[in-house]
């Protein structure tokens, strides 16, 4: 029998393995956000103290992302993610016990929201690095499309509907109870990896200065700071109308605006999944950079069409769009990063990749929510479908990209 080709790298056992911990660590994030919601709630928290518990999480994905990655190039990555798995277990068991004896309290939430955020960001550096020595070079494609498509349908889609199913027929606490037993058994996978024994040079040096050469290694390596750089101002002006303007028109534009968002941002996680597994079963693009940006840019351009329409249809399906061209590139630039940066710098990169994209989220929010008291939300959707566009044809047309894809 034919494997599918995105399939394929399930074959082998030890990646088959890290695959089933990385699914149940999805699930546990998924799922997390939904019960640390319920939870909070459950003990009477207005809007703005559950903001102020669920907001914790943000700080510890973005205090622990940078030393994240001086760890997962200094230490066994099977350590680092037995290390997280143990951590979200006892995190999340302990939140549990803790709402089941009445005795939870909002600095108690907040802590777990920080030590589960943390956690996180710990998490992926490490298990990027990981993967290029589980499976072979051509088979990275398939990898990074196999996970690309399996992040939304476990962490936005399946966790959050069995946790809230669980929550919603019985308590918020046995909903934590789910998502300890998640992490406990991603444990049993881990453990069963083999190790990877980090270099001597690794841990012969300061951190600081780990930081510092992963910094300078990114800095002066053009096709990483070029491609870093255009991700970054594409995520500064698309999640603000994304996450801001999109919600608060369809509220204002129908009368169930609520369900209508949340079923466009369906569409968005299911074209995220379709574009992942298509060019997973593909090779990598021989010119993969100027392929990757230009799926980035083009595939924002569905933003414009709310400068014309609230139609939920419309909008779906540019979405959909959306989700498809962003999940395909982002399958060609994990697997380039494994390809082509050293074994030994993977978790710096990844982490500052991680680092640069969460540290411009909040910054296009807040910038937003500024600008529309001088910009109509128009001219904001256009800038977001239009902007990364042109920028992408600027990179194009400048050459630089052209160089570095024919160069590893």
């Amino acid at each position: 029998m034919t494997t599918i080709p995105v399939l394929r790298p399930l074959t082998l056992p030890r990646y088959r393995r890290l695959f089933l911990a990385m699914t149940l660590a999805l699930f546990g994030q998924g799922a997390w956000a939904l019960y640390l919601a319920m939870q909070t709630l459950d003990l009477g928290a207005t809007p703005a103290q559950l903001a102020g518990v669920v907001a914790w999480s943000g700080v510890g994905l973005l205090a622990c992302s940078l030393p994240a990655g001086i760890i997962a190039d200094r230490v066994d990555k099977k350590r680092v993610l037995l290390t997280v798995m143990l951590v979200n277990s006892a995190v999340a068991t302990v939140t549990t016990l803790l709402a089941l004896t009445g005795l939870a309290t909002f600095w108690q939430l907040s802590s777990s929201a920080f030590l589960i955020g943390a956690a996180t960001a710990f998490f992926f550096p490490a298990y990027t690095a990981l993967v290029p020595t589980m499976v072979e070079s051509e088979q990275l494609m398939a990898v990074n499309g196999l996970e690309g498509a399996t992040r939304p349908v476990i962490g936005q889609a399946a966790a959050p509907a069995l946790v809230g199913a669980v929550i919603g027929a019985s308590v918020p606490p046995n909903g934590g109870g789910i998502i300890a037993l998640a992490y406990v058994l991603a444990v049993g996978f881990v453990l069963s990896l083999p190790s990877t024994s980090a270099r001597a040079e690794d841990t012969a040096t300061h951190p600081l200065r780990d930081l510092l050469d992963g910094l300078r290694y990114v800095a002066s390596t053009v096709w990483i700071a070029i491609s870093v750089s255009f991700a970054a101002l594409m995520t500064l002006l698309v999640v603000g109308p994304l996450e801001v303007l999109l919600p608060t028109l369809l509220r204002q534009g129908h009368g169930n605006g609520a369900a209508v968002y949340g079923a466009v941002l369906a569409a968005l996680g299911i074209g995220g999944l379709v574009g992942s597994l298509a060019m997973g079963s593909r090779p990598t693009p021989r010119l993969y950079l100027r392929t990757m940006v230009l799926l980035w840019g083009a595939g924002c351009t569905p933003f414009a069409l709310a400068a014309i329409t609230l139609n939920p249809w419309i909008l779906a399906a540019g979405l959909f769009v959306y989700g498809a061209m962003i999940g395909a590139g982002m399958v060609i630039w994990g697997t380039v990063l494994q390809e082509h940066v050293p074994i030994g710098m993977l978790g710096r990169v990844a982490s500052l990749d991680f680092f640069i994209s969460i540290a411009f989220m909040p910054l296009s929010i807040a910038a937003t929510g500024l600008l529309t008291r001088w910009l109509g939300t128009d001219t904001l959707f256009l800038v977001a479908g239009l902007g990364p566009l042109a920028i992408a044809a600027v990179l194009l047309a400048t050459g630089h990209l052209r160089e570095c894809a024919v160069s590893s």
